[in-house]
């Protein structure tokens, strides 16, 4: 990782899924239960890959094309209120590691924090006041704040946009190849975060870091 590189950014844009917490593994099994209740239908565990990073609506697309079910939008939602929601409702729901005292540490230093998120403002909202961490992003661009969703650049750019920044005084965090690709695409470097459950192609990043540690340990240097 180039420190200094790092050191140099003014804000730090976050996805929330396998960035801020570990809510992939749970969304994943949750959705294995929903497609054998509804469909009868039994998921590979491969198929992780096709799910994370998308909105509800793109993972709907993506449990048509590759199972052949008719799942709409409004149908999807509609099946997933049976079960317990991750963001309002699962009590097990916390941050990464060290990621408090990595916002805490940024926020002091006068970066700006963003989440750059697929997931629907009112779950972001409610999540991260249940971990404690919402007094620190300055902003959020949720699933529902834009028309195209990630791979397409266009949370980045709004994000972008809301720091009021130069692209290459940003940097984004993600773990997805889809988010990677998204933040890519807006002209900004990303840090992929490798310390989910579940682990992805990462090879478009910029840098690859197992822990928050490694990121406060470069950004220490500054202090």
């Amino acid at each position: 990782m180039d420190g200094k590189l790092i050191q140099e950014k003014k804000a730090f844009l976050f996805d929330f899924d396998g960035v801020v917490a570990d809510s992939e593994p749970y969304a994943f099994n949750i959705l294995k239960r929903l497609m054998k209740d509804h469909f009868d239908v039994v998921i590979d565990d491969e198929d992780v890959s096709i799910t994370i990073g998308n909105s509800t609506a793109g993972t709907a697309r993506n449990m048509e094309r590759k199972y052949g079910v008719s799942l709409s939008y409004d149908d999807f939602v509609r099946f997933l209120m049976d079960y317990p929601d991750y963001y309002t409702e699962y009590e097990g729901i916390k941050p990464f590691t060290d990621l408090p005292e990595l916002f805490d540490m940024l926020k002091k230093s006068g970066r700006i924090i963003g989440i750059v998120s697929s997931t629907i403002y009112a779950h972001l909202s409610i999540a991260l006041q249940r971990m404690g961490l919402d007094q620190y992003p300055s902003f959020i661009i949720s699933g529902d704040s834009v028309i195209k969703h990630k791979p397409d650049p266009e949370p980045y750019l709004m994000a972008i946009d809301k720091t009021g920044l130069d692209p290459d005084d940003v940097i984004a965090i993600e773990d997805s190849p889809i988010g990677i690709q998204a933040a890519k695409n807006a002209g900004i470097s990303v840090i992929a975060f490798k310390g989910s459950e579940i682990r992805q192609d990462t090879s478009l990043a910029d840098y690859d870091i197992d822990s928050y540690s490694s990121l406060i340990s470069v950004l220490k240097q500054t202090m």
